[in-house]
């Protein structure tokens, strides 16, 4: 699943606000929290739906749809993100979506950026995509790149190089690992910019495998490695350097490109 429906308001998780002041119960008490409040409340709902959240460390609101439904955006400390949808309707259930979600519409981001706008907020280009440090200046024709992960034991992944549009690299490059990884939020690895790069993972055989083969179901994973590097084979390489000082595991070239 890439969205999950919770079967009670967050009314009932909130302080009670008096009056509504913008036509959307469940925005005004979240609005009428502190910010550690807030992030305390909300992890109490990801935690309750699952969503495997170690801590709350940031809250954005991204504003209202037609609908007078409010979107507010959370980031977790391991590096998760998530949009939660709340409905005008006084009683109506909350939704949580893993922010780059396929097919999550306004409901799966783009996130930590106003609802309808284009502009990435500081720090991240929405979708759940993070570019490093921001949209920082590159020297013109650039080539970018982008390495996406779910953390062990699912190695999902996305990957992309050679673009130059920045945006468009990391955004299909989060979106592939999501496709793989469903409802567990894929993190941002690294930005690739005029380099090449690989993503090598260490895994091990899926208890439920007779053998380990390419498909993932088949494998555990332990750990990611990027390696970067002037050729393919140098990033490569660095990757399994890093790999192999690992005990017990098979390092998995996952992808590498210029």
């Amino acid at each position: 699943m890439r969205r999950t429906w919770f079967a009670f308001a967050l009314l009932l998780l909130l302080p009670t606000v008096a009056q509504a002041q913008s036509g959307n119960p469940l925005h005004d008490q979240v609005t009428n929290l502190t910010e550690q409040a807030r992030q305390a409340e909300v992890f109490r709902v990801l935690s309750g739906g699952g969503m495997g959240c170690q801590a709350v460390i940031a809250s954005y609101f991204a504003g209202f749809d037609q609908g007078r439904t409010a979107y507010w955006d959370f980031r977790c400390r391991e590096g998760a993100q998530y949009r939660m949808s709340l409905p005008p309707q006084r009683f109506a259930r909350l939704s949580v979506s893993v922010c780059g979600a396929l097919g999550g519409g306004v409901a799966a981001g783009p996130c930590f950026q106003p609802v309808g706008r284009a502009p990435a907020a500081p720090g991240g280009t929405g979708m759940g995509v993070q570019v490093a440090g921001g949209q920082a200046a590159a020297p013109a024709n650039s080539r970018f790149g982008a390495v996406y992960a779910t953390d062990a034991p699912l190695p999902a992944f996305g990957f992309g190089n050679g673009s130059a549009d920045r945006l468009a690299v990391n955004t299909a490059a989060v979106r592939a690992c999501q496709a793989q990884a469903g409802r567990v939020p894929c993190k941002f690895q690294g930005e690739i910019v005029n380099r090449c790069g690989a993503l090598v993972q260490a895994v091990t055989r899926h208890p439920n495998a007779v053998v380990m083969t390419g498909d993932i179901s088949t494998m555990v994973l332990a750990r990611n490695f990027p390696g970067l590097g002037e050729t393919v084979q140098a990033a490569e390489a660095e990757a399994m350097e890093a790999c192999r000082g690992l005990p017990g595991v098979t390092c998995r070239l996952a992808a590498s490109g210029c």
